[in-house]
């Protein structure tokens, strides 16, 4: 059923970028360390992490310390890039995103795509999570209920998240760049305390001329998460603090969907890359030192990496077999032992999970999602040429009043002061009345590109 092959053990590894390097802070180790001396403490604290680069030189992390990752992707296991930094990750999300997000995918569809020629299937999904550890499904236009299950065979799945089938790095690329934007218009001013997470699962059939092929699958993980390591990080503490708190006292990790997902990042089968950014301040600075102690702390991690094989036919009849097995069981020792009917609703609940992991259903649904939003983005066309053409009327009608109130104002300037009043109020109440027109025209065009933009990347 399943072939977990070249199980190891991997130390999560960690890069810090820097955006500034103060005089309490060297760079040392070439480029493997740095000391860094507290200006409440006179002690110089020696970190080692696997790559330190400036804002300057944040190309070399690609080569140097990101493409073994996507390596790893292409050849079967999964992958996780933790992005971390609360203020100066804020400050540096345009950058990080052209020079790590989109090299990165744009080098594991390129490894991908050469490797493998048919059979394969790509999808996309986008997660955001509030503050309070809600999630929500940024590719799903019906907000569908998100749970954690497990796969038999897969691990941990999310289940009722959408997916979008995706045939390239810019395609990919884009659908990131739109659900990103989408994420800051939706939270608002909370938009800098919003965690997210895109996926890219990536699966292949081994031996395509077989009916019944194992299928090798890897998938990638983008978490980019808000807040400090400080507690006293105005945008609140980043999830990553609790996680590694309660990985290293062995509590029971959270059940919301991100903590138990960055566990498995952290310390599941997954090779894993934290990279933490970081804008050291003056005196008061408490950041700088929580962060290099977390990102240390991390480094320290352990993961058991695996490459993920399974045969989803032959995986479904064993459940199915099994099923049968147990309504046997249970016809003979009767229906009202409430263990075996616990094990025949997880057999049941087994086997819809695998059966969510079709090809065939997942590319419909795909088709489906693209379809109806195609709908809607000709629907929303439609509207706003209608609107659009009310309003350029009600324009007119509002620019020929103002224009005769403002001639009959020159020809009559002079004359009853109660009409000169009169005449001058209705001047301003066609201003006001043209200029919030105008206004508001400008607003539905803005909407309807946002709404045409998110609609024409998930097309």
């Amino acid at each position: 059923m399943n072939a977990a092959m070249c199980e190891a053990a991997d130390t999560v590894r960690v890069g810090v970028i820097l955006t500034a390097v103060p005089d309490s802070m060297v760079i040392c180790e070439e480029g493997h360390g740095l000391e860094y001396k507290s200006r409440t403490d006179e002690e110089v604290k020696p970190f080692s992490f696997d790559q330190v680069v400036t804002v300057d030189n944040i190309q070399n992390f690609h080569p140097e310390f990101l493409q073994p990752l996507t390596e790893s992707i292409s050849g079967g296991y999964n992958g996780a890039l933790l992005i971390c930094g609360g203020a100066s990750l804020e400050n540096m999300t345009p950058l990080i995103d052209h020079s790590m997000i989109k090299q990165v995918l744009t080098d594991l569809f390129s490894r991908v795509l050469s490797q493998v020629k048919e059979e394969l299937f790509i999808s996309v999904s986008f997660l955001q999570f509030y503050p309070d550890g809600s999630a929500v499904d940024l590719l799903s236009p019906n907000r569908e209920t998100l749970k954690r299950v497990a796969h038999p065979v897969l691990g941990s799945l999310i289940g009722g998240l959408c997916e979008v089938c995706v045939c390239s790095a810019e395609e990919a690329y884009t659908l990131y760049e739109t659900c990103r934007d989408t994420l800051r218009a939706n939270a608002g001013s909370i938009s800098s305390r919003c965690s997210s997470l895109f996926s890219v699962a990536v699966e292949w059939k081994l031996h395509p001329e077989e009916v019944e092929s194992e299928v090798c699958c890897s998938r990638l993980q983008l978490f980019s998460l808000a807040g400090g390591a400080s507690r006293t990080d105005l945008r609140g503490v980043s999830p990553l603090v609790k996680v590694v708190e309660e990985t290293q006292s062995e509590a029971t990790t959270s059940d919301k969907i991100l903590p138990s997902l960055l566990n498995d990042a952290l310390t599941g089968n997954s090779r894993t890359v934290l990279v933490y950014c970081l804008h050291p301040q003056g005196v008061l600075d408490d950041e700088t030192p929580s962060a290099l102690a977390l990102a240390q702390t991390v480094r320290s991690l352990v993961t058991k990496a695996s490459v993920n094989r399974w045969c989803p036919r032959a995986t479904e009849q064993m459940i199915r077999d099994s099923i049968v097995d147990q309504r046997a069981v249970m016809m003979s020792q009767g229906e009202n032992d409430i263990h075996n009917t616990i094990r025949l609703v997880e057999l049941t609940q087994n086997l819809q999970i695998v059966k969510d992991q079709s090809w065939e259903k997942r590319r419909e649904e795909s088709k489906k999602r693209k379809d109806k939003t195609q709908s809607c983005r000709t629907l929303s066309i439609h509207l706003h040429s209608r609107d659009s053409r009310e309003s350029t009327n009600n324009m007119k009608h509002l620019q020929t009043q103002l224009k005769q109130e403002m001639e009959k104002h020159i020809r009559e300037g002079k004359g009853n002061v109660e009409k000169v009043q009169k005449r001058v109020a209705s001047i301003q109440r066609l201003r006001e009345a043209l200029r919030e027109e105008t206004l508001k025209n400008g607003a539905s065009t803005e909407k309807s590109d946002l709404c045409q933009q998110v609609m024409h990347s998930i097309h």
